[in-house]
């Protein structure tokens, strides 16, 4: 039997270069979707994995038409790519962008006879007052609101919940397709350095958050609810195996780490296992977290995605991981000659998504 061929959108991104090279170590031929130079970035590793990895790169999925030649062949799709606000995207543009641009790169698939697909969601569409985290749960923000704020953050979480919406509601014209959607909160662990080009300019949000733990007088994020991308990129590919939602409903999941995380939880970790960052720490005085981890229902986690809570990878595994990480690219940078005291260390207050 032939293997499976998944196409990724966002496959040069954090979270969609760990599903990338997940779905090749696990046989699957892919077709990873990026845009220019970053397109151009993955191909460098094209050879090593001949025809099972097709690069293609494309303006802007979300705003221009793709070519029906890309989904040729393809059995399921990976949807990670989002649109965020930014220097040359009008801020009242971005959200319509993010839902058309989806039910579009959604319909063009099914088209092309894909059955089933896979769409990373995110916990921005879900945060409420009330801390609620069950399937029919939704964040309150409207899109009015989100474009009244003038912060990128709301209008993520605005992003978020109205693009998944509209593919909800296309979902279910369309049964013949399986839809599933994965809801992390914020997304921590190395980066996956063959398909992602990182950059002293091109930290990842959440690498960028935790960050503010070295940074003297940093602002901290505000809070910590977190998943390990690896596991998160597992769970992508697991998703493609569920059962039907005929038999066990709409898949719609939480996912996130069992574990819970504090923000001297982190600075303890490191004291013990990095000693040589406590002369880097942030001397302000962290928040009260208004939650330490995400009420997930495990069972659900499970008939989705296969993962149990002990499958999951610990909180000193995923931060390890992350610093070392980053400190192994300071050192990189430093020996290129390159200005690595210019990284984020001072986030602005961000919205809770």
């Amino acid at each position: 039997m032939a293997p499976l061929t998944v196409a990724i959108t966002g496959a040069s991104g954090f979270v969609g270069s760990h599903i990338l090279k997940a779905a090749l170590n696990q046989g699957y031929n892919t077709v990873a979707i990026s845009r220019g130079a970053k397109a151009a970035y993955i191909k460098k590793a094209s050879s090593k994995y001949g025809e099972r990895l097709r690069v293609v790169e494309v303006d802007n999925i979300f705003t221009g038409k793709i070519d029906k030649e890309v989904f040729k062949g393809v059995d399921a799709l990976i949807h990670v790519a989002t649109p965020l606000a930014s220097k040359g995207t009008p801020f009242e543009e971005v959200i319509p962008n993010a839902i058309n641009g989806t039910l579009n790169i959604v319909q063009q698939a099914a088209d092309a006879g894909v059955k089933s697909i896979v769409l990373t969601g995110s916990l921005a569409a879900v945060w409420n007052p009330e801390r609620s985290f069950k399937p029919d749960d939704w964040n309150p923000i409207t899109i009015e609101k989100a474009l009244d704020s003038k912060n990128p953050m709301v209008l993520y979480e605005a992003n978020k919940k109205y693009s998944e919406l509209a593919v909800w509601e296309w979902a279910e014209k369309h049964p013949e397709v399986e839809v599933t959607f994965i809801l992390p909160p914020m997304c921590f662990g190395p980066y996956e350095h063959e398909f992602y080009d990182v950059r002293e300019d091109n930290l990842s949000l959440s690498i960028q958050f935790m960050y503010s733990f070295i940074y003297p007088d940093a602002q901290y994020p505000v809070f910590l609810l977190h998943t390990d991308v690896r596991d998160l990129a597992l769970a992508h590919l697991n998703a493609l195996k569920a059962p039907p939602t005929s038999a066990i409903g709409r898949k719609r999941v939480f996912f996130a780490s069992p574990h819970d995380l504090d923000y001297k939880d982190v600075f303890a970790l490191l004291a013990e296992k990095r000693p040589q960052l406590k002369e880097r720490f942030n001397k302000r005085e962290p928040p009260v977290p208004p939650l330490t981890r995400v009420p997930c229902d495990f069972k659900r986690i499970e008939e989705v995605t296969g993962f149990k809570p002990e499958d999951m990878r610990t909180v000193e595994q995923t931060l390890l991981d992350l610093y070392d990480d980053c400190l192994m690219l300071e050192e990189k940078w430093k020996a290129e000659g390159r200005d690595a005291s210019k990284l984020p260390g001072s986030i602005a207050n961000i919205h809770p998504v």
